[in-house]
C-alpha cells in the first residue's frame, strides 16, 4: 500500500487538496458540476430538514429554493423574561400606592423577536474570513446549533473524503495551508488557526500542520526548477492577498531542493477577489437599481441599506416581504428613476443576489482577455447591458490595488532587498489574473520574470510536497 501525503488549501471562494506519494502529486476531483471540478467552491446550504449541501450544488440550491419566494415574518415569544426599566419620575396616578405594594415583584416583559417561519434553507459563505471573529462563535439553524468549526468541516468533509477514497485508506495526517495573515491582529490570526485546526479534527483529521500558502505555491515550483534562484511568490485568492520571498535552491531532486532553500519573508493582507467582485458591484450596478434615486413628495434619498443587502447576496432573500415589496411599489410611483426602483423590486422578489454575483465575477475574468466586456443581466424586471472597461475597472479598485502594492514593497523591505534582486516572481490564486494586478507586477519586476501557476491548485500541490518532505 502506497504511503500518501495530504496538502489541503481551504480557501475562501474556493477548496482544493492534492496527494503525493513520493513520485507524482495528483490534484484531486471534488466537485464534479462546478466549472473546475478540483476546485470546490467553499459553499456551504442547510435545508430546514437539517441536510448539507456543499460546493456548487449548494449555490445551485440556493437558487431555485428561494427565487420567487415570499419571506413569511412572525413574532415569536423567545421565553424569556427581561426585567422591566423603571425610570426615575415616580408614579403620579391615583392608583399608585406605593405602601401596597409587594417589594418582591418585579415588573417584567417577555422577550420576543421577528423571525422567518417558511426559510427553506440557510446558505454559508466566506467562512474562512469568519473564523478570526471571535464574536462570532457559532448560530442556530432551524433548531439546531453549529459552532463555526462545525460549519467549516461540513465544507471539509468532501475533501477529507475524497483523500480517504484515493490513498484507501484513512488518511489522518495532513498539511493546511493558511494566509500570510487571517487579520491584521495577532491575536485574531491565532483565533484563526486554532479554530481550522478544530474544524479539521471534526473532519477525522488527527495530525495537522499548518503553512503559510504563498510559501507551498513556492514549493510547487520545486517540481519543475533545478535552477537556484530568488523567488516572490504572489498568492491572490478569494480573502487574501499573500506574497513570500525565498531563496530556492537547486539540486536534482524535491527534497534536495527543499533542505537549501530558506524563507526570506511573508506578509500579507486580507484584501483580494471578493472585495473587488464588491467595488465593482458598488460603483456600476448600485445606481441601475436606484441608489442615487430620489423617491417622495420631499425627494428623499432610497435608504442604503437595501443596497447593501445587494452585497450581501445570501441574505437579500429577507428583503422579499409584503411591507418591502409595497413600499417599492409605492416608491416606484412617486421615483425620478422607477425604471431603477423596478429592477430592484425584481432583483428582491426573484432573489437574484448570487446569478448578479456571478455575472459580475465573469465579467471582471473575461477582462483578462477583452479590453472591454460586458455586464449582462436579462431577468424577469431586469434587463441590464453595463459596459466595464479594463481601465474604468483599474480606476474602481485602485485602493485595493495600493493594498497590494504595500504588501509586497513589505515583504521586501523585511527581506531586505529591492525589486532588481527578484529572479522570479511567481503569481497564483484567481485574482492574480486581473490586468491591472499583472501590470502593477509588470512595472515592478518585468514582464519577463512574471509566471503564471496553475491558478486554483498550486498551493495545494507545494503543501502536499511540504506533507512529503516536512
Amino acid at each position: 500500500m502506497s504511503n500518501w501525503f495530504c496538502g489541503v488549501d481551504f480557501g475562501t471562494s474556493n477548496s482544493s487538496v492534492a496527494m503525493s506519494d513520493g513520485n507524482q502529486v495528483q490534484v484531486l476531483g471534488l466537485d464534479a458540476i462546478n466549472d473546475s471540478p478540483t476546485s470546490l467552491p467553499s459553499l456551504l446550504y442547510i435545508t430546514n430538514e437539517g441536510k448539507p449541501i456543499v460546493g456548487r450544488a449548494a449555490a445551485n440550491a440556493f437558487i431555485e429554493r428561494n427565487v420567487d419566494r415570499e419571506v413569511l415574518l412572525q413574532q415569536v415569544d423567545l421565553g424569556v423574561a427581561i426585567e422591566a426599566y423603571v425610570a426615575s419620575e415616580p408614579d403620579k396616578s391615583e392608583s399608585y400606592r406605593p405602601g401596597a405594594t409587594d417589594p418582591n415583584i418585579q415588573e417584567a416583559v417577555r422577550a420576543k423577536a421577528i423571525m422567518e417561519v417558511n426559510s427553506p434553507g440557510r446558505l454559508f459563505q466566506s467562512l474562512k474570513t469568519l473564523l478570526r471573529h471571535s464574536s462570532f462563535t457559532g448560530t442556530e439553524v432551524f433548531g439546531t446549533h453549529y459552532q463555526i468549526e462545525e460549519l467549516v468541516a461540513l465544507i471539509l468533509a468532501p475533501i477529507k473524503a475524497a483523500a480517504d477514497a484515493h490513498a484507501g485508506y484513512d488518511v489522518e495526517r495532513a498539511v493546511f495551508g493558511r494566509p500570510v495573515r487571517f487579520s491584521t491582529h495577532d491575536k485574531e490570526n491565532d483565533i484563526a488557526e486554532d479554530r481550522l485546526r478544530r474544524a479539521a479534527t471534526l473532519t477525522g483529521f488527527k495530525d495537522i500542520a499548518f503553512f503559510y500558502e504563498p510559501v507551498g505555491a513556492c514549493v510547487e515550483y520545486a517540481m519543475v526548477a533545478e535552477k537556484k534562484q530568488r523567488l516572490m511568490v504572489v498568492d491572490i485568492g478569494g480573502g487574501t492577498c499573500d506574497v513570500c520571498i525565498m531563496e530556492f535552491g537547486g539540486g536534482h531532486g524535491i527534497g534536495q531542493r527543499l533542505q537549501e532553500s530558506s524563507i526570506l519573508s511573508v506578509a500579507g493582507v486580507p484584501v483580494a477577489g471578493d472585495i473587488i467582485d464588491k467595488e465593482i458591484i458598488r460603483s456600476k450596478l448600485f445606481p441601475i437599481f436606484g441608489s442615487q434615486a430620489r423617491y417622495g413628495p420631499a425627494q428623499l434619498p432610497m435608504p442604503q441599506y437595501l443596497f447593501n443587502q445587494i452585497l450581501d447576496w445570501q441574505n437579500l432573500y429577507k428583503l422579499s416581504n409584503e411591507e418591502t415589496i409595497n413600499w417599492l411599489i409605492a416608491a416606484e410611483g412617486s421615483t425620478d428613476d422607477p425604471l431603477a426602483i423596478r429592477r430592484l423590486r425584481g432583483l428582491i422578489q426573484r432573489n437574484l443576489g448570487y446569478p448578479v454575483t456571478r455575472e459580475v465575477e465573469a465579467a471582471k475574468k473575461r477582462l483578462s482577455v477583452d479590453m472591454e466586456t460586458m455586464i449582462e443581466i436579462k431577468q424577469e424586471l431586469i434587463e441590464v447591458y453595463e459596459p466595464l472597461a479594463r481601465e474604468e475597472f483599474a480606476h474602481i479598485i485602485e485602493e485595493n490595488l495600493e493594498l497590494m502594492l504595500d504588501s509586497i514593497e513589505e515583504a521586501e523591505t523585511l527581506a531586505g532587498i529591492k525589486p532588481g534582486d527578484i529572479d522570479l516572481v511567481l503569481t497564483t490564486g484567481g485574482t492574480s489574473l486581473i490586468p491591472a494586478i499583472r501590470q502593477m507586477l509588470v512595472d515592478r519586476y518585468g514582464a519577463d520574470r512574471l509566471k503564471q501557476r496553475d491558478t486554483f491548485t498550486s498551493v495545494a500541490t507545494g503543501l502536499s510536497l511540504v506533507a512529503q518532505h516536512a
